[in-house]
C-alpha cells in the first residue's frame, strides 16, 4: 500500500483559470490517484518584481479563487486546522508565498486567514516591506513589519515559512517566532554549496531544535548544484538524508514545488512519482516509520505544534 503523502508547497494555481480549475502540469488529477497524495499546500504567490496587470493584493483574491475552484472541480477538501485531517482525503491547504500579498498592512493578514490561508512566505526571491530575500545584496533581514507579521501570525496560528528568505532573517525569525517555523520548499546548502536557497547545516539543526519543518525541494539547480546538471530522485534522497541527519529525522518532508519549477528530477516527475521517493529511502534501510514520518506524518506533526502555539 502507497504512503500516504504531504506535500508541503507546490505551485499549481499559477497555471489555472477560474473558468478551467483542473490542474495538468507536475499536479494532475491521474498523478493525484497514483501517487498516494493526501495532503497538498496550494502555493497563492505573488511578487512586486514580476510584471502582473493586477496589483499584489488583487492577484492574491484572484488566485484565491482559483483554489476554491480547483478544490471543487478536484473533490479536494479545503482545510484550515491538522484535526481535519481524517479520513484518505485527498485534502488541499491554502498557502502564500511572498508577503508582497500584504501589500504593507497587516489587516490584508487577517483577512487572508480568514479566507482560509494557514502558512505565509515571508519574502520571494525580492526584498520587501517584510524583509530581506535571500537573493539580496546587502541582508538586513527582517524589518519592523517582519516582525509584526510573525506576531500577528503566531497570535492567528499561521505557519511561518522561511523559505527564500535571507541568513539573517532566517535567524531573526527563528528566534523572534513563538511558533516553530518551517522551510516549506528547500534543500541542503551542505550538499550544493552555492546554492543560497538552501539551508546551511547550523540553519537545519536549529531549525530542528526548535520543532521546525523542511520539505526537500525537487528543483534541479538546487539538488545538484547547477541548473545544467540533470537531478534524479537519489539526489532527493541525499538531501532528505542530509537534512534528517542535522535537523532530525522527524523534521524533514516533501516540498516538491511541482509546477514552480523548470525541471524536475528523473523518477520525480510529477506528483504521480511521490512513492520512488519512498523507495529510494526504503533502498537505503530506513524503517517503514520513518519513510512514512517523511512522506506525511512529519508535515501534520509540525502543523499541529504550530498551531497549539497560537494565541
Amino acid at each position: 500500500m502507497p504512503f500516504p503523502i504531504a506535500d508541503s508547497h507546490n505551485d499549481s494555481l499559477l497555471h489555472i483559470r477560474y473558468e478551467d480549475p483542473v490542474p495538468r502540469g507536475h499536479i494532475n488529477p491521474e498523478g493525484l490517484k497514483t501517487g498516494g497524495a493526501r495532503l497538498l499546500c496550494f502555493a497563492a504567490f505573488v511578487s512586486a518584481a514580476l510584471p502582473e496587470e493586477q496589483g499584489c493584493l488583487q492577484r492574491t483574491l484572484t488566485l484565491i479563487d482559483r483554489f476554491y475552484a480547483m478544490t471543487r472541480a478536484l473533490g479536494l477538501t479545503a482545510v484550515t486546522e491538522p484535526e481535519q485531517l481524517t479520513g484518505e482525503g485527498p485534502f488541499a491547504l491554502l498557502t502564500l508565498e511572498g508577503g508582497d500579498c500584504l501589500e504593507g498592512e497587516l489587516c490584508n493578514l487577517r483577512i487572508f486567514h480568514a479566507l482560509g490561508a494557514r502558512m505565509l512566505a515571508l519574502t520571494w526571491s525580492n526584498d520587501n516591506a517584510l524583509g530581506c530575500s535571500c537573493m539580496a545584496q546587502n541582508d538586513t533581514g527582517l524589518t519592523e513589519k517582519g516582525f509584526a507579521a510573525i506576531e500577528e501570525m503566531n497570535r492567528l496560528g499561521m505557519m511561518v515559512d522561511v523559505s527564500h528568505l535571507s541568513d539573517k532573517g532566517f535567524w531573526q525569525a527563528l528566534e523572534s517566532s513563538r511558533a516553530p517555523i518551517l522551510a516549506s520548499h528547500s534543500d541542503a546548502r551542505g550538499l550544493c554549496p552555492g546554492i543560497r536557497r538552501n539551508l546551511t547545516d547550523e540553519m537545519l539543526a536549529a531549525l530542528g531544535k526548535k520543532g521546525g519543518y523542511v520539505g526537500v525541494n525537487a528543483a534541479r539547480e538546487f539538488l545538484t548544484g547547477d541548473e545544467s546538471t540533470p537531478a534524479t530522485v537519489e539526489h532527493m534522497a541525499d538531501h532528505v538524508e542530509r537534512m534528517a541527519a542535522f535537523a532530525g529525522i522527524k523534521h524533514v518532508g516533501i516540498g516538491s514545488d511541482f509546477d514552480g519549477i523548470s525541471h524536475t528530477p528523473q523518477g520525480f516527475e510529477d506528483c504521480g512519482k511521490y512513492q520512488n521517493l519512498a523507495e529510494a529511502l526504503l533502498r537505503r534501510n530506513w524503517s517503514e516509520a520513518d519513510v512514512r514520518g517523511v512522506c506525511w506524518q512529519n508535515f501534520v506533526d509540525y502543523w499541529t505544534r504550530a498551531e497549539n502555539a497560537k494565541g
